[in-house]
């Protein structure tokens, strides 16, 4: 978490770092989280210049407040109690509608609406523009994620009043943010994922988890003063065949899920199915993909294709080739597998809906989990294990619920060949 400190007269930065981290030698930490120190004079310990009334951003300060909620505030009395955000010491309950995403690739996200009382102190504080408050997000009394509430959205009508609150886990921030002007030059060249992650998220206080091998340091690592850090990130992960998503406590994980054994069976036309649909994307499939190394002065550019038998096996020539500067000759192989499954993620996709929330054993619908499917109307003729890349959980003001998945082929994650597609009989 972060906290602010305000200077007072006659404190320094390593004052004020062992108060936190109760180690002065972490005043560098309080640095990169603070652009504008940067161009200070400095002291004899080359920390810069503080002074009264600045106002410091202090990263990964632990912070109790999640663990003291003082009691239940109840939004909507007559609404399900089964969603809550802990934070600011309540417990706010009763929201009419929510979505909840749950995803692979990506950081999870909610959104929560519920009626309005601007007369609520506890919920004007809450609930202010642009304070961004940390809350524990939990459904049925099982943690989600730790994150941050965005700017709310209340409306007002003649007969009702609502707000709207969306958010996203504690990481999430690294998707809208640029590097800090402290980390440039950005020099990463001879890191590998996991300490170039940790270097770039240590200034927002977001710790990093990682599950596997993040494989070989990388040779050369370009990042623009305008590249949103979660996209540069990704682009490193996905050459080592790695995903990005987020943990429980809101850090940030970095690993390559497992494809699991099938926990759920949808058919068209028996509950829970409601409805499915296919995203072919022709335009993004290719039958040679081709990865280049960069051609040196000591070594000659090295390569390695991938072949698509779908297309080949039809006669279609669609060649996709990439430079991947950061591979070598031992990871350009997994480097191109991994745009391979990507394509496959890319261009065969289903949408499907299913009423309610839980399996027939009560377990939630979730991410990455397995999937039958066979819904001939969306050109599944036969029985299919799919995984899911995202879940959302919905339910409406009326008090409908249902789950939709965005479903990609298992061999996605691996980027083999599939022995069989969906829509082969």
């Amino acid at each position: 978490m972060a906290k602010t400190h305000k200077v007072q007269p006659g404190e320094t930065l390593n004052r004020i770092a062992t108060k936190y981290y109760g180690n002065p030698a972490q005043w560098n930490s309080i640095v990169k989280a603070n652009p504008q120190l940067s161009g200070r004079k400095t002291v004899l310990d080359g920390s810069p210049v503080i002074y009264p009334g600045d106002v410091l951003i202090i990263p990964n300060v632990s912070d109790g407040a999640l663990t003291k909620a003082k009691e239940s505030v109840k939004l909507d009395k007559n609404a399900p109690q089964d969603l809550g955000l802990k934070g600011l010491g309540q417990y706010y309950t009763g929201f009419t509608g929510f979505t909840l995403v749950r995803s692979v690739s990506g950081t999870d996200g909610f959104s929560f609406s519920s009626v309005w009382n601007e007369n609520s102190a506890d919920l004007r504080n809450a609930f202010r523009p642009f304070s961004y408050p940390t809350f524990d997000v939990y459904f049925d009394d099982d943690l989600v994620f730790t994150g941050k509430a965005l700017p709310p959205t209340p409306s007002v009508q003649p007969a009702s009043q609502t707000i709207n609150v969306q958010g996203y886990p504690l990481c999430g921030v690294l998707v809208d943010s640029c590097l800090p002007p402290s980390l440039f030059p950005a020099e990463y060249s001879g890191l590998d994922l996991k300490q170039i992650a940790e270097t770039v998220c240590e200034p927002f206080g977001i710790g990093v988890v990682v599950q596997g091998s993040v494989g070989s340091a990388f040779e050369k690592v370009d990042v623009g003063l305008d590249d949103k850090i979660w996209d540069f990130l990704s682009k490193l992960a996905e050459q080592r065949n790695m995903f990005l998503t987020n943990t429980v406590d809101g850090n940030l994980l970095i690993y390559r899920p497992k494809v699991e054994a099938v926990s759920a069976t949808f058919k068209q036309g028996e509950v829970p199915f409601i409805s499915c649909a296919p995203e072919f994307d022709g335009q993004k499939m290719y039958s040679h993909i081709t990865g280049y190394t960069k051609t040196s002065k000591t070594a000659d550019s090295q390569k390695y294709t991938y072949e698509n038998k779908l297309l080949i096996n039809k006669g279609v020539l669609r060649c996709w080739g990439k430079q991947i500067d950061d591979a070598v000759e031992g990871t350009l192989e997994e480097s191109v597998k991994a745009l391979a499954g990507k394509m496959f993620a890319q261009c065969v996709k289903y949408k499907l809906t299913v009423s309610g929330h839980r399996d027939k054993n009560g377990r939630v619908y979730r991410e990455n989990m397995a999937v039958s499917v066979k819904a001939p109307g969306a050109e599944i003729y036969r029985e299919t294990k799919l995984l899911a890349d995202e879940v959302t959980l919905t339910r409406d003001d009326r008090g409908g619920e249902q789950t939709t998945f965005t479903l990609v082929l298992p061999e996605s994650r691996t980027g083999t060949l599939p022995e069989v597609f969906p829509w082969e009989e």
